[in-house]
């Protein structure tokens, strides 16, 4: 009789630990996923405000959303460092940004004119090898 009360408690002093470590461990994961979702935004830049050092992107899923740009941003426009000012309505851009004060930390801009010579370099195949 001693021996089955025993068995009962150790079985139930089992099944709580493993309770509370599959707890543990879910709350962990589901913190690590809220910190690192929403840190970066692609689209257009619709407008840069050089006064309030901020950009405004439009995504394209229509939804628009404004950037105050750090201090110590790191922007590049088309491979090359650039500033603030260098930045113009059309280009494309993806920015990481602290999604608690909406500040970006870092711009990588690719110019409207650099994104149509690209697609403009497409060669075309059409050939005249006609059979006459």
């Amino acid at each position: 009789m001693m021996k089955t009360l025993l068995i009962g408690v150790a079985a139930a002093g089992l099944v709580g630990v493993t309770t509370a470590a599959a707890q543990s461990s879910s709350s962990q994961t589901g913190t690590t996923a809220t910190a690192s979702a929403g840190n970066e935004l692609s689209g257009e830049v619709k407008k840069v405000d050089k006064d309030k050092q901020s950009v405004k992107i439009s995504s394209p899923t229509g939804g628009e959303q404004e950037l105050k740009v750090a201090s110590g941003a790191t922007i590049t426009r088309d491979g090359t460092q650039a500033s603030l000012d260098q930045l113009k309505e059309g280009d494309q851009v993806r920015a990481s940004f602290d999604p608690s004060s909406k500040q970006a930390t870092k711009l990588e801009v690719q110019s409207k004119d650099m994104k149509d010579k690209q697609g403009s370099s497409k060669t075309d195949n059409k050939s005249d090898n006609k059979k006459y």
